[in-house]
């Protein structure tokens, strides 16, 4: 399919072509206010001046994301201060928010992922109910249905819910603003067969509008080698007969969606909307390890439908998706000839209704209730030789309770403070989250703030309902061993804590200065922990392991600052950089029970630097506009140096493939209009060809240069 995506572009813009032009905003009309002040709705579920946010908060528009050249959603949130995001493969991102990840060290790739982050398109939540933390490539939509992006840092489950803990990554999707037809693509093909685009036609009434749009990626491999466990480096191949075949030799991402987005405004205080849509993925990445990499395939198929409504202060919301997930296609052999494959099937609702009182203009309150529910499970797929994660079917279902209230204090002070309870099935119990921030305005041009909050992750169906339980022999004395997995459905939920102050100036008037000071507290980490063999099997021959929460704290002080320079309508100016330690309180030296290993087992701990998360990060984007035809932008991220581990380290402590020296990457794109509709560009990435790896034993990435094209109709 090489070229795959001009082609699509092209007749896109053949079909189109005798549709008139709508206009877009031009930089040249814009003055540096618009170009400083975004608004953002994800900090307080309401529109506001990013500028008066009481929440650490950043919004990235997709005319930014277009200009600096990034390929993918996650690979855009390289320009938004306080993220961390790491390529594993070409187009397969691990992205976190200040970090706190892999507390417990001897995770592997599926584990060490981002858990605590909550993911949402336009307010939905699109987060992996199994193993928590969301898997990118499985998004339906694409940059080609972006509007913006909106991150807001830190606890933030009193206003969204479980599993915002690190904090909330808002999608928002395009809506058609005029009336008439509307027609946009973008496609772009580049080294290691990477091809990149979309396609979006919609129609606008003036009271109701429908957009249909188609997005793909398909990319290969830049690295030829896979890390080896047996090697304890980097190898050609996997070699071992059972592993023929079971690894992609070279594709990395082929991901397709399409998505239906339909809004209906009855009047100013009514409207409804109804997005429906379908995605699946391939991808070949650091996941689940195996028995002979920790390199493993995925694929991802799902169909969601979300319905909308807004009567006048009354907003509501309910989403349906199906789907069906393989996390790893080179199953784990056990010593009875039988393998244990991650594949399943899943259903998640999600539902709320929220309503607005204003009691007056300086006051108003939000109560909200929720229902959520998730079913997973892999009847389907198991067999006399194939052995599931769940084998059989579970659901947890969370009933959740909300209360917001917005207080100006006074002309120049403002308090928000939320709270909410959630009441979940396994563990049968509730959890308290809350969060109080407030603002005071120095002046017009300086602003303080605080926060105080405290919120826990969602309960995750394989922490509960993990079960596998296979026998087999050893001798011929009747001598048996186990392999047993289990999950605990008495798991206290992961919660984190935190203290936070801001301060943003307008230095000049086309000059902005945001500093955060952060301060947070983990507790109720869990893992696998391994466990002696019950009575009657042999525990040489045995691998038994349960998950348990660990009595492991971790504390975590930082300071993001970030400027916004404009100096004129031609110019914008954009660096941001993270500081951060994280201490790890109470660490395992191994994850072992006292009764398997009187020695090194949970109970004997450490306290130790948690260097998994780097202890600085940032970026740098400056983009220049000499003409309203050519546009040129430049842009870095920097992650430093880090220690990353995993499980398979435990019982090879010399392996190095988690030590990861530090990166800088930079990025280039040049674009040129060729009419207002018909532009043309050239984007390099990572073009100093930095190929230190950024992940544990991931694909050594180095430069990738893209020609592409984009219409807009």
């Amino acid at each position: 399919m090489k070229k795959t995506i001009l082609t699509l572009s092209m007749l896109a813009a053949v079909a189109f072509g005798s549709v008139q032009a709508q206009e877009s905003e031009d930089i040249f009309e814009m003055s540096l206010e618009d170009l400083m002040e975004i608004d953002i709705y994800s900090v307080s579920k309401k529109k506001e001046s990013l500028f008066d946010a009481p929440l650490s908060s950043s919004t990235i528009t997709i005319d930014e994301i277009r200009n600096a050249g990034a390929n993918s959603i996650p690979e855009a949130l390289r320009l938004i201060p306080g993220v961390i995001v790491r390529e594993m493969t070409n187009g397969n991102y691990d992205v976190h928010l200040r970090g706190l990840d892999n507390l417990s060290r001897y995770s592997d790739g599926a584990t060490a992922g981002n858990q605590i982050t909550l993911v949402m398109i336009d307010g939905r939540p699109v987060f992996n109910n199994n193993l928590g933390g969301i898997i990118w490539e499985s998004l339906p939509v694409d940059l080609i249905d972006v509007e913006r992006i909106e991150v807001v840092r830190g606890p933030s489950a009193p206003l969204y819910g479980p599993n915002a803990v690190a904090g909330v990554i808002n999608i928002i999707t395009k809506n058609i603003q005029e009336e008439g037809f509307m027609a946009r693509a973008h496609g772009s093909v580049g080294t290691e067969n990477t091809q990149v685009g979309g396609v979006s036609l919609g129609y606008n009434t003036g009271n109701f509008d429908v957009t249909l749009s188609g997005n793909i990626q398909q990319r290969d491999r830049m690295d030829n080698g896979y890390y080896s466990y047996a090697a304890g480096t980097y190898v050609d191949a996997i070699t071992a007969p059972e592993a023929q075949g079971l690894f992609g030799d070279e594709m990395s991402l082929d991901k397709k969606g399409v998505n239906l987005f339909a809004n209906y405004n009855v009047s100013e205080d009514i409207k409804f909307g109804l997005d429906l849509g379908h995605q699946s993925a391939e991808a070949q990445k650091p996941f689940r390890r195996n028995n002979f990499s920790p390199m493993s395939s995925q694929a991802f198929e799902s169909t969601y439908a979300n319905a909308t409504m807004e009567v006048k202060n009354l907003r509501g919301r309910f989403s349906y998706t199906a789907g069906e997930d393989n996390l790893n296609s080179v199953p784990t052999s056990i010593p009875n000839g039988k393998t244990l494959f991650l594949k399943y099937k899943y259903t998640n609702i999600d539902t709320y209704l929220e309503y607005d009182f204003h009691i007056n203009d300086d006051f108003s309150i939000r109560p909200g209730i929720s229902y959520q529910r998730s079913t997973y499970g892999d009847e389907d797929f198991t067999s006399n030789t194939l052995l599931g994660a769940f084998n059989g079917e579970f659901t947890i279902r969370t009933f959740s309770g909300s209360l917001r209230a917005d207080y100006n204090i006074t002309d120049k002070w403002r308090v928000i403070a939320a709270g909410r309870v959630d009441q979940f099935t396994s563990p049968e119990e509730a959890y308290f989250s809350y969060q109080v921030a407030s603002t005071f305005d120095i002046n017009d041009k300086n602003l303080i703030r605080a926060v105080y909050a405290k919120s826990n992750s969602g309960s995750f169906l394989g922490q509960n309902f993990l079960n596998v339980s296979e026998t087999y022999p050893i001798d011929t004395l009747g001598n048996q061993g186990i392999f047993q997995f289990t999950g605990n459905e008495n798991l206290e939920l992961f919660e984190t804590q935190l203290i936070e102050l801001g301060y943003r100036s307008k230095l000049k008037d086309n000059l902005e200065l945001n500093l955060e000071l952060f301060y947070q507290i983990t507790d109720n980490s869990n893992d696998l922990i391994n466990q002696p063999a019950p009575a009657g099997y042999v525990q040489a021959a045995s691998l038994v392991a349960q998950f348990e929460n660990l009595d492991l704290r971790a504390t975590q002080m930082g300071a993001t600052v970030s400027f916004n320079y404009v100096p004129n309508v031609k110019w914008q100016i954009k660096p941001y950089v993270t500081f951060q330690k994280t201490e790890t309180e109470d660490l395992p030296v191994a994850l072992n029970s006292p009764d398997l290993d009187p020695v090194n087992n949970v109970e004997v701990t450490t306290t130790e630097d948690n260097e998994q998360t780097p202890g600085v990060f940032g970026g740098f984007y400056l983009n220049y506009q000499p003409t309203n035809k050519l546009n040129f932008n430049i842009n870095t991220y920097y992650l430093a140096d880090q220690t990353q581990y995993s499980s398979y380290d435990l019982a090879n402590p010399a392996n190095t493939a988690g030590d990861i020296d530090s990166k800088y990457i930079v990025n280039a794109k040049v674009n040129y209009n060729i009419t207002d509709n018909f532009s043309v560009f050239v984007n390099g990435r990572n073009l100093l060809n930095n190929d230190n790896v950024e992940y544990y034993a991931a694909d050594r990435n180095g430069m990738l240069v893209l020609g592409g094209l984009s219409v807009k109709l």
